[in-house]
């Protein structure tokens, strides 16, 4: 029977479905010493977030799929795995929902204060309702960089749910898609630049790449608005932390929400979680019952079909296939 190693912990959804089909091992410890000796006689391993270097994917003799709970996979070495003919598989789809509505929840807590209003009533200050008040997102500008299943179900929403008008920017469009975008009500604008300068709030939604790391950084924050927000649930080296601190503080911008760091978990000194014009959550965006059922789901169906033989529909590394 072949074997799947469950690196961190998902859903027992999916747990189930493997069991059908495979011997599943769970890691005893996300270290790099036991990930070594247990990834030897595995044919496929199931990650979520845990680095699988070029060592571990060396080490794994028989190894023939890594499947990534979730989007994202800057996690696993892709480059390694193509050259030894491992296909890796994640699930884009599956956390669209949940990450979405975590995108628009922030919005909400920023332009309402919120999380400053709740901690004065907390302290008995009832009277500084006034000292708090806030913006409506209806008819506001909303930049999204990176225009991907997130980037365009947050579009969707903010353009039905509050009539905002949507700035989009993303280097990467496919070919006949651009007309579809625009036909959401999206306006598609190739100079970021532009889209910094006139949105009242400005979404990340893109992978963490060469092209996008620290895409947000001094000249970036400089260009927004002072009345502006921030939002991150992407990847944390997309944002340059130093130039966004400095940004805050200097009241460039007028705050910021992150679900993710450069370096994670934040160091306990990070001005990011200690600052009043700052939201920031623990990387929970995916964190819904009902997004991680859909993805431990969805990556145990990917890693079984591959080990069936049978082509999965999310392959990162399709050049694999070929060889």
């Amino acid at each position: 029977m072949k074997k799947v190693l469950v690196v961190d912990p998902i859903h027992e959804e999916g747990i189930k479905l493997l069991k059908k089909e495979v011997e599943v091992i769970i890691a005893k410890k996300s270290s790099l010493e036991t990930l070594l000796e247990q990834v030897r006689s595995v044919d496929g391993i199931i990650v979520r977030g845990t680095n699988i270097s070029k060592e571990i994917i060396k080490n794994a003799n028989k190894l023939k799929v890594i499947g990534s709970h979730g989007s994202g996979v800057d996690s696993i070495d892709i480059s390694f795995a193509t050259e030894k003919g491992v296909i890796v598989v994640n699930t884009p789809d599956a956390p669209t929902e949940s990450v979405t509505e975590h995108v628009i929840g922030f919005m909400l807590v920023l332009a309402k204060n919120i999380l400053l209003a709740n901690r004065a009533l907390r302290e008995g200050k009832f009277k500084s309702k006034y000292d708090y008040i806030g913006k409506e997102l209806a008819n506001k500008n909303l930049g999204i960089i990176g225009l991907g299943r997130i980037g365009l179900s947050v579009a969707k929403k903010c353009i039905d749910g509050f009539n905002m008008k949507v700035l989009g920017h993303d280097i990467y469009i496919p070919r006949g898609k651009r007309g579809k975008i625009e036909e959401m009500g999206i306006n598609i604008v190739n100079n970021l630049d532009i889209l910094l300068k006139e949105s009242d709030f400005v979404s990340l939604n893109v992978p963490l790449t060469k092209e996008t790391k620290n895409m947000i950084g001094d000249k970036e924050l400089r260009l927004m608005k002072p009345t502006a927000y921030l939002i991150n649930t992407a990847r944390g080296g997309v944002i340059d932390e130093k130039a966004l601190i400095k940004a805050l503080k200097k009241k460039e911008i007028a705050g910021a929400a992150l679900d993710v760091f450069t370096i994670e978990p934040p160091q306990l000194d990070n001005p990011l979680i200690k600052m009043e014009n700052v939201c920031a959550t623990p990387h929970i965006a995916i964190a819904t019952e009902e997004a991680l059922i859909r993805t431990a789901v969805t990556s145990a169906e990917e890693v079984l079909k591959v080990l069936r033989g049978e082509k999965p529909h999310y392959i990162v590394n399709p050049e694999v296939l070929k060889k």
